[in-house]
């Protein structure tokens, strides 16, 4: 305890607010982020919410955290979460699900929603997996807030204000577009309207005006792994379509911010730090992203983007990075070859990938990042081999770029898993065999170990396949989840719930055909 206590009193030290937080008001909710410290002040929709939760009249909104050591109370003012009317999660990973059950007992609150009574605090989350998948956490949870903050902060705030009984409140709640009530609408919802709960989403681009305030950070801290970054969300959603990815389909159409309004913060955040961080599924597809770049080096800022699709990719915006002292750069070819990429609607041929590899290391980066995905649908041996091809091939641009630059690059392939998500053209295709997976990631590693300035990142068998049962779920998976609060391992999860976990990570197609049910089909976007 005595580590915890000053641990936290370096971290509260450390902070610098960019918008003053709330310390009085009638009504309290506790957010929290099922993750360490660091990781969670990382976020910037949970340190988004937890500006917009703070701006309500007589709200205030105090965070907490999940760590093995960190008792169950809030970091501003060490409160109990038992003693507050709402607690809220910010849930942006499946694999957190068994901290925010932890986090429950740890506080002496009844896990399973029907345990608990007025005596208890009702329980809410939202975030990304509020709304790709809130069937396995339905036994848990009271109330999912599916969609952007923007738009459900206010409703949530005044019903918090009304001083409502716990059933009343539920009853309210139910009422709202955008939050799902399992005990009033059903766990699959099916007493909604239509059967259907309509994820609310923010402005489209076209009512975005010049004057819109776009998310950014509230609390800079040198303690995170984006350490006193001003974090500016510049869009929301993403272009690319690709057969895999989760935020394309289920956040369209995409939000593009104005550069004004995306300057206008930056230059209100200058006086708090000289580190910027740009947010975005893909950064560089901004129609604006030139004068954006330009405006925060007028300003002496240090940029950092989050990802650059590789069409994008072109010399003006590599010189804005490289000039300021950028040496790492992170693309995502996904497969090895352009049959493979095209199959999963990645619109990137060989010979773009080679330029625009050349071209970063011309420019001076001498650490490139690819993320690098195996067992896709389609996926051959022979796919696998050029996925060794392409990281020699990254490798050799490197080595020939250092002739002129003096700086010989380091090629990191990062090789994740297929994982089939919700709401993909892909959320019914099925896990690789762990089989497979184990040989295609040991010729991985046996190949990228002989090549010098590789370091390979690879994903645990494991790890993959329990993240793709997480992403799937349905409600009968609370005991599962339960097990694993207990302390059992993943690996014995595993094992001991082996066939519904391949029942899930390895769906039965119905007979004749079609789409089979899923848990999360009553879930609309409009």
């Amino acid at each position: 305890m005595a580590d915890w206590m000053t641990r936290h009193r370096e971290r509260a030290d450390a902070e610098r607010f960019v918008e003053g937080p709330k310390k009085f008001g009638a009504y309290r909710i506790a957010l929290g982020f099922p993750n360490a410290y660091d990781v969670g002040m990382s976020n910037l929709g949970f340190q988004w919410v937890y500006r917009l939760l703070n701006r309500v009249d007589d709200l205030v909104c105090e965070r907490f955290f999940w760590e093995e050591d960190t008792p169950a109370k809030t970091f501003e003012t060490g409160t109990p979460l038992s003693d507050f009317g709402l607690v809220a999660w910010s849930v942006s990973w499946e694999m957190d699900y068994v901290n925010l059950l932890k986090t429950l007992d740890r506080a002496g609150i009844p896990r399973r929603a029907a345990d608990r009574d007025e005596r208890h605090p009702l329980l809410m989350i939202g975030g990304d997996c509020a709304r790709i998948n809130p069937a396995p956490l339905t036994p848990f949870l009271d109330i999912f807030a599916m969609g952007d903050g923007e738009k459900l902060v206010l409703p949530i705030a005044d019903l918090l204000r009304r001083g409502l009984s716990r059933d009343a409140f539920l009853a309210e709640a139910a009422k709202i577009p955008g939050l799902f009530v399992p005990s009033v609408q059903g766990p699959r919802a099916e007493h909604a309207t239509a059967g259907k709960i309509v994820i609310q989403q923010t402005m489209s681009r076209k009512e975005i005006g010049s004057d819109y305030e776009v998310p950014h950070s509230t609390i800079l801290t040198p303690m995170t792994e984006l350490s006193d970054k001003l974090l500016i969300e510049i869009s929301r959603g993403c272009t690319e379509m690709c057969k895999f990815c989760w935020a394309a389909y289920a956040m369209a159409p995409i939000k593009q911010y104005p550069a004004a309004s995306i300057l206008a913060t930056a230059r209100a955040g200058r006086e708090h730090t000289g580190r910027v961080g740009l947010i975005a599924t893909a950064v560089c597809d901004h129609p604006e992203i030139d004068t954006i770049l330009a405006g925060l080096a007028d300003l002496d800022f240090h940029i950092a983007l989050s990802s650059i699709k590789i069409d994008a990719i072109r010399p003006e915006i590599l010189s804005v990075l490289a000039r300021q002292g950028e040496r790492s750069l992170s693309i995502a070819p996904e497969a090895g070859n352009e049959r493979l990429r095209r199959f999963i609607n990645k619109k990137v041929t060989d010979a773009m990938l080679r330029e625009k590899i050349a071209m970063i290391f011309a420019h001076g980066f001498t650490n490139l990042k690819l993320y690098l995905q195996v067992g896709l649908p389609s996926e051959t041996d022979e796919d696998v081999a050029d996925l060794v091809r392409l990281v020699a091939d990254a490798r050799d641009l490197a080595l020939a770029a250092a002739k002129t630059t003096g700086k010989m690059a380091t090629v990191v392939p990062s090789v994740n898993a297929f994982i089939p998500k919700p709401h993909t053209p892909y959320e019914n295709e099925p896990l690789a065999s762990e089989e497979e997976l184990v040989e295609k990631t040991a010729l991985l590693t046996r190949e990228f170990s002989r090549m010098k300035n590789v370091r390979f990142r690879g994903m645990p068998v494991s790890e993959a396949k329990w993240e793709a049962y997480l992403a799937k779920m349905d409600e009968s998976a609370g005991e599962i989840l339960e097990r694993g609060a207990d302390g059992v391992p993943v690996r014995r999860l595993l094992k001991d719930f082996a066939p519904r976990i391949d029942a899930v990570v390895r769906p039965a197609m119905p007979p004749g055909g079609g789409k089979p049910a899923n848990p999360w089909d009553f879930i609309s976007k409009r």
